[in-house]
């Protein structure tokens, strides 16, 4: 009997149509601007797919489900990564090179070398009825290489009208080079794409259709719980996905150990969470943060990387962070800050996800807005803890709505002494027992208006 193959197993850009999935949107936005003629920068982060992008551009298979006709132009794949400490000499050496052996075409540099071979051999595609599309994959490595200067950029956007390019980096290229090139004139001729987290239906299916083509078939448990660790981000898919296949050949009929599965797949992907996290902007990090505190489905500021269940954990373990459970305790801190808007927005009850779908604000928010947001849900849960009828102070029924009423909610709050007296207690310790009553009151129905949402956002 023969062993299957594990189909996850490539670490690197995909080499077969059969473990490419999806990106037709943005397939469909380069070859437009491919045959358009126009230079584009693929921007994303790393292992999101930029080299499988660039790759799949020459595949014959993924070509004829568009409609472009690419027969006259010609794709040439340029991989950069080595060329931190290199020279433009040996970019123009290695780039003619891979444009003589990929184009097939008789070319003839005629003795020449660096710019001028380069310019020659553009000038022989062009004549021949050909237009050069240059793949170039990690192109910020040129970027911030110091060796290449002003010159050479200017005189690769003079050549822009015999060659198009298609440059792929971690961040747009004028955000990503050294400072003597940081106002060059060549990065106006990019337009810039942003390569996303696949869709749902592209996640799904690079999660099922390898196994199933290798004769091994993931449940839907096994789908729905490898996309709750991964996201949608595609090689956090695929390692999962390979240590998944892995252990089910090894358990064949058994039950599969999926916390070993996720084990193995967090310490693999740990050392990738890491370069990640060190490369994001301290902004990034604060709202990776929060986000790696919320538990449930939600809307994710940074989908590519807080999708991941793996990668929360991570930032859990990284930042010495817990996953946040709301106390009574917590309620009570919040409350006594009620008039400071921005202290209500730093709180622990910025976690909550009624206060994250109250946010209107799209990206980054203020914790002024978060602190709005906070304040407004305190205040619903407060008013449903309202009596029968008209609210009086002797009323039994609105006895922990008015304590919270005086202490906390109306203006100009009173302390507790006063409310006691107010409220005519004949006894501080009773009154303290009855306010410990009302801020429970409080937080059990905060957590039903919290269990309410995961509700709807689990629909």
């Amino acid at each position: 009997m023969s062993v299957l193959s594990n189909p996850y197993q490539d670490m690197k850009a995909v080499r077969s149509v059969d473990m490419f999935f999806g990106r037709k949107r943005i397939l469909r936005r380069l070859y437009s601007a491919i045959v358009s003629q126009q230079c584009i920068s693929l921007v994303g982060s790393r292992h999101i797919g930029k080299s499988s992008v660039l790759r799949s551009l020459k595949f014959p298979e993924v070509q004829r489900r568009f409609e472009y006709d690419l027969g006259r132009y010609l794709l040439i794949s340029i991989d950069l990564r080595e060329y931190l400490q290199k020279s433009s000499d040996d970019f123009f050496e290695a780039v003619c090179k891979q444009i003589a052996h990929q184009s097939h075409l008789p070319l003839d540099a005629n003795g020449l070398a660096g710019e001028d071979e380069f310019s020659e051999i553009l000038d022989q595609i062009n004549e021949q009825g050909f237009h050069p599309v240059l793949l170039m994959d990690a192109f910020d490595s040129i970027t911030r290489n110091k060796s290449f200067g002003p010159e050479f950029f200017t005189f690769l956007r003079s050549q822009a009208a015999k060659v198009s390019y298609v440059t792929a980096s971690i961040m747009p290229l004028a955000k990503v080079c050294h400072r003597e090139i940081e106002d060059s004139p060549f990065f106006n001729i990019f337009v810039v794409c942003n390569l996303e987290p696949l869709t749902p239906e592209e996640a799904r299916e690079l999660v099922t259709q390898p196994a199933e083509k290798a004769g091994l078939f993931f449940s839907d448990s096994d789908v729905e719980w490898v996309l709750a660790q991964a996201g949608r981000h595609p090689f956090y898919l695929q390692r999962i996905c390979y240590h998944l296949f892995d252990e089910k050949l090894h358990q064949g009929s058994g039950e599969v150990n999926r916390n070993l599965v996720r084990d193995q797949a967090y310490k693999e992907l740990y050392p990738h969470f890491e370069y990640t996290w060190e490369r994001l902007n301290e902004e990034d990090q604060r709202i990776l943060k929060d986000e790696a505190q919320r538990r449930g489905k939600q809307s994710r500021a940074l989908p590519e990387l807080s999708e991941s269940n793996l990668f929360r954990r991570f930032v859990r373990d990284k930042c010495q962070l817990q996953l946040f459970q709301m106390t009574v305790d917590d309620v009570e801190k919040v409350l006594d800050k009620i008039d400071d808007v921005r202290a209500l927005g730093e709180s622990e009850l910025k976690h909550l996800q009624i206060v994250l779908r109250r946010v209107k604000k799209q990206g980054p928010v203020a914790a002024i807005d978060r602190g709005l947001a906070v304040r407004d849900v305190l205040t619903e849960a407060f008013e449903r803890l309202r009596g029968n009828g008209f609210r009086k102070d002797s009323a039994t029924d609105w006895r922990l709505y008015n304590i919270l009423h005086y202490r906390y909610f109306k203006g100009g709050r009173l302390k507790n002494d006063h409310v006691a007296a107010r409220l005519e207690y004949s006894s501080t310790r009773q009154y303290f027992r009855d306010r410990s009553k009302a801020l429970e009151a409080l937080f059990n129905v905060l957590l039903e208006m919290e269990a309410a949402t995961a509700s709807d956002d689990d629909e």
